[in-house]
């Protein structure tokens, strides 16, 4: 399989990273005679970044957005298809073909645009070089980490606008206009700030970086906060809203808008959050999707990660808080443990790993009933895909975490775990996941 294959198949996932993680694993995991499997992974895909030489940019899309500046980050919604007979795609804006939604049915001429897979090469690209900047402290990925976010962020040549005026556009007669759905698509940002946080004490940061970075997301959290589309994202009652939170309260915490983000994420646990979770567990608004188990997975994917973030911030504790059904995060999660991914394609149940992993380490597990479910998982990963942990167990041993009974939990028991055969160190775990055609594997960090 050639690299650029390798690359094409590589996603990530949204999740929590913090260099206190990284250091951690560092210090436990380097091993010239026995390398860590995820070590491994972070070291080739980084290696892979270092050697592209195709700038990520949105100057490099062959489809202009409708006011004509291509500084403009442009999508097409991936699961409306055109309704007239005989017609399979249509890129001309005068054309008179209406489309229609097809939920769960991915519309293959979205990827005629460069914009979406330009973005999220250019964050799994910085985020792979900065993470292996950290653990190596080699200034060539350093380097090329800060050149990437100086074209997508900074240079006024070649850099995206901070906003999502047409994402995800709905094609057809009239003016394509982007909609509040488009907002999903800058949900890889959140790793933005860590990698800013990790470069900037390389030889390669400087003012104009450090400035124009900074003045980009607090003018993307602006946007996301007074536009239209933003205010109809907050709005929605699935996970649309969710991830429009994740994102929101990230940059306004980087920005040093503490205040802004409690509020909102209080704001949220007061509102949208209330509907989410039935008393059994299942999401609604993701249960009527044509794919109910992904789409539940997904949201929980946000969901957690909002309520770490809050708990940086000393703000609304979302992993307590209770819908109007009188559900938790946890009641979410244990409702897809025992049901079987009915889904099309072969994301199978281990797609509820994420979730797993983070109510695990919050809520407890002395019935060991995440321990089994995250064994059973691993096992059936084995095969076209391996699925890897790097774990932080610091802070449950210094007994900074608390179930709902406010009792310290110790993990030290599962130190016998076997890193190598791919099964779960328990502890505390801020993770990030990227997803490889040949091998996925989870980065848990704290």
């Amino acid at each position: 399989m050639s690299l650029k294959t390798i690359i094409a198949q590589i996603s990530l996932k949204v999740d929590y990273v913090t260099i206190e993680g990284l250091e951690y694993f560092k210090s436990h995991n380097f091993s010239s005679n026995n390398p860590n499997p995820a070590l491994k992974s972070i070291n080739s895909t980084a290696s892979i970044a270092l050697k592209n030489d195709s700038p990520y940019s949105v100057m490099n899309t062959t489809v202009t957005p409708p006011n004509g500046n291509k500084r403009e980050y442009i999508s097409y919604a991936p699961y409306l298809w055109p309704s007239c007979k005989g017609i399979k795609n249509v890129t001309d804006p005068e054309t008179q073909c209406p489309y229609k939604p097809r939920d769960g049915l991915y519309n293959p001429d979205v990827r005629n645009l460069s914009d979406p897979v330009d973005s999220r090469n250019m964050v799994r690209d910085v985020l792979s070089l900065s993470i292996f900047y950290q653990l190596h402290g080699d200034e060539n990925f350093a380097e090329k980490a800060v050149q990437l976010l100086d074209t997508w962020f900074v240079n006024e040549e070649t850099s995206m606008l901070p906003e999502v005026i047409y994402g995800q556009i709905k094609r057809g007669p009239g003016e394509w206009k982007g909609r509040e759905e488009g907002i999903l698509d800058t949900r890889l940002y959140v790793y933005i700030p860590v990698a800013v946080r990790i470069l900037e004490k390389s030889r390669a940061w400087n003012d104009n970086i450090d400035k124009g970075i900074r003045n980009w997301i607090s003018d993307f959290s602006n946007w996301l906060m007074n536009s239209n589309l933003g205010k109809q994202a907050f709005k929605r009652s699935n996970n649309h809203a969710t991830f429009y939170v994740a994102q929101l309260a990230t940059y306004l915490e980087f920005s040093g808008r503490i205040d802004e983000a409690r509020n909102l994420i209080r704001k949220f646990s007061e509102t949208t959050f209330q509907n989410m979770i039935l008393k059994s567990g299942e999401q609604p608004m993701e249960s009527k999707r044509t794919k109910p188990y992904h789409y539940q997975c997904f949201n929980l994917e946000a969901l957690t990660y909002i309520a770490l973030l809050s708990q940086k911030i000393n703000g609304t504790n979302l992993w307590e808080i209770r819908t109007k059904d009188g559900a938790t995060i946890q009641n979410a999660v244990d409702y897809l443990i025992p049901l079987k991914n009915q889904d099309a394609g072969q994301e199978g149940e281990a797609i509820l790993l994420p979730a797993l992993y983070k109510a695990r380490d919050y809520y407890g597990d002395r019935s060991g009933k995440y321990a089994n479910t995250i064994s059973k998982f691993l096992k059936t990963t084995n095969g076209a895909s391996e699925w890897w942990t790097i774990y932080s167990p610091k802070s449950l041993r210094d007994g900074n975490v608390k179930n709902s009974n406010g009792k310290s939990y110790n993990y030290d028991n599962y130190d016998s775990y076997s890193e190598n055969s791919a099964t779960s160190l328990f502890g505390t775990s801020l993770y990030a996941m990227l997803s490889f055609g040949l091998g996925v594997f989870f980065v848990f960090l704290y």
